[in-house]
């Protein structure tokens, strides 16, 4: 279609065809710019979101709660999943303890007995 145009245009009217052309490329690239400018600075002021441990959450959830924010069986069922949660963690970063007396554990440094 625009071939079309250009082609019947007259000989006057070539030079303002382009330049309008011209235009609306360069109007279309700093649109674009300005777009991807923006989604980038969206993107960099989000609020920072750390993760949260499960007792974290089930504190925050607790909150709501009792706020009357959530319903009750809601709640419920956020307090199954991570009491599970919980007990995962849990398991996960248990530490093996020391001895009793304050002995150092045998280990590759150190000679058992």
């Amino acid at each position: 279609m625009v071939a079309l145009w250009w082609l019947l245009a007259d000989e006057e009217e070539l030079p303002r065809l382009r330049i309008a052309w011209l235009a609306l490329g360069v109007v279309g690239i700093i649109l674009i710019g300005a777009g991807i400018i923006a989604l980038v600075d969206r993107w960099r002021k989000r609020p920072f979101q750390s993760r949260m441990s499960a007792s974290e959450q089930l504190a925050q959830f607790r909150e709501q709660f009792e706020k009357g924010q959530i319903k009750p069986e809601e709640f419920e069922r956020i307090r199954a999943l991570l009491n599970e949660r919980i007990r995962e963690e849990m398991e996960v970063s248990k530490v093996p303890a020391l001895p009793p007396t304050g002995e150092k554990p045998a280990g590759p440094d150190t000679p058992a007995g």
